[in-house]
């Protein structure tokens, strides 16, 4: 992590604190798979927004005081017993040097010690749910603190959710932010251009979900969700992860995939016929997607909301639905009554960052240069449908890019990735 960039987001978030504040960041807990087998470890987005830090068992506090942001960090160096099963982390010592903090205590000594820096302070920012132990701690100060009988001691009045600043601070992406989201969308378009390669009848989805995986670990980095590969009727459960099902000739596969770095998402789906040739019903439902997300993308800029690009997406594939008579109503019965949702269910996009579905509000949110979002629109046909003609059935397709908005409109940073029909069809076939 940069310094530079650590030190312009600790100012960011004290800017935005109230005079005589505190804010307290923990670190995410150890995740088990079983007993005790763990899985790989994943930071809390704030706290390695906040200190770079991707280990758990740290508390950070953070606050100005004279003019001067103390940032102190409570972290224990490597025990006898850690050195002989997970190997040494670097010293307190060095991690303050590397990480700028203005103080490194031992981590059972916080609870002091937390004490003599939020002591009369009027507002407290932290997150609950994270470190139980803090919570109780917390939670046995607020309730003793009517009575507390130490001198020239109160506790903070305000109890405020962090997530109240940090959502709003990671909206914006700085130049570092978009590089690592940039540098995962390559990793991710390499994956998904070998699975389009590889693909063909009598695979199973997670043969190809492991050559995906591949192309992710090859290149240093995790996934950053678990992986949808969903062929012929799978494709039209929007959150299908079992990916156990045999690759049917005829049939589409719908990958939605792709990797992280260093705690920051990519967000990619594309599909594509499993032999290489989409049918005709499917090449035409296909396009419908395609456009809708074309015209989507074309109106991104500073100043457009949520809302309107939505409504971008359901017009064109309102009307594309009615084209092919899989809607019958009049387009503006379509829209009123929502009955395209019996085939789009879900919304347009999302943010991303250090989430794959990032923080940060949704409503009455004008877009800004540095925003990164994800445009997604799809069209499912599910078996279960009973109103539509089979030929139609089993055909579920999404395309989903990742966007950053620019001063002047967009940028699909996963362009690189073909995904018009006659590509993807010279790509599956190589």
């Amino acid at each position: 992590m940069e310094l530079n960039e650590l030190k312009r987001r600790r100012l960011a978030l004290i800017s935005r604190m109230p005079r005589n504040s505190v804010a307290i960041l923990s670190s995410a807990n150890k995740n088990y798979r079983t007993k005790d087998v763990e899985n790989p470890y994943r930071q809390n987005s704030d706290f390695l927004y906040i200190t770079g830090l991707s280990e758990p068992n740290l508390i950070n506090l953070i606050f100005k005081e004279n003019e001067k942001i103390n940032s102190i960090l409570f972290r224990d160096n490597t025990s006898e017993y850690e050195m002989v099963w997970d190997g040494t982390r670097i010293d307190n010592d060095t991690v303050q040097k590397m990480y700028d903090f203005t103080e490194v205590h031992r981590y059972n000594d916080c609870k002091d010690k937390i004490l003599d820096f939020i002591k009369n302070k009027d507002s407290l920012f932290i997150e609950s749910g994270l470190n139980n132990e803090l919570d109780s701690f917390i939670q046995e100060q607020i309730s003793n603190s009517g009575k507390n009988n130490r001198k020239n001691f109160s506790f903070p009045n305000q109890i405020i959710a962090l997530h109240s600043l940090t959502q709003n601070l990671r909206l914006i992406k700085s130049k570092y932010e978009i590089k690592l989201i940039k540098d995962a969308a390559k990793v991710s378009i390499k994956a998904h251009k070998e699975a389009m390669k590889k693909s063909k009848p009598g695979m199973y989805e997670y043969e190809l979900d492991a050559e995906i995986k591949y192309i992710f670990n090859k290149n240093n980095m995790h996934y950053a969700y678990m992986s949808i590969v969903g062929s012929g009727n799978n494709a039209c459960t929007l959150h299908y992860v079992k990916n156990e099902s045999l690759l049917k000739d005829k049939d589409l596969v719908l990958i939605d995939a792709a990797a992280e770095n260093q705690g920051y998402a990519s967000d990619i789906t594309r599909t594509f016929p499993v032999n290489g040739k989409f049918t005709k019903e499917q090449a035409e439902i296909y396009d419908i997607v395609l456009r809708s997300q074309e015209k989507a993308i074309e109106f991104i800029k500073p100043g457009v909301t949520w809302d309107e690009v939505h409504k971008v997406t359901v017009s064109e594939i309102s009307k594309g639905l009615i084209e092919l008579n899989l809607l019958t109503d009049k387009y503006e019965d379509v829209i009123k009554n929502e009955s395209y949702k019996d085939f789009f269910m879900h919304k347009t996009g999302h943010w991303l960052g250090l989430d794959v579905h990032d923080v940060g509000e949704y409503e009455n949110i004008l877009f800004k240069p540095g925003m990164v979002i994800t445009v997604e629109p799809g069209i499912y046909i599910n078996y279960l449908n009973n109103n539509v003609d089979e030929k139609w059935k089993g055909i579920g397709i999404r395309i989903e890019d990742d966007v950053l908005v620019t001063e002047n409109g967009s940028e699909v940073i996963t362009l690189d990735l073909p995904k018009s029909r006659h590509e993807i069809e010279s790509l599956c076939n190589q």
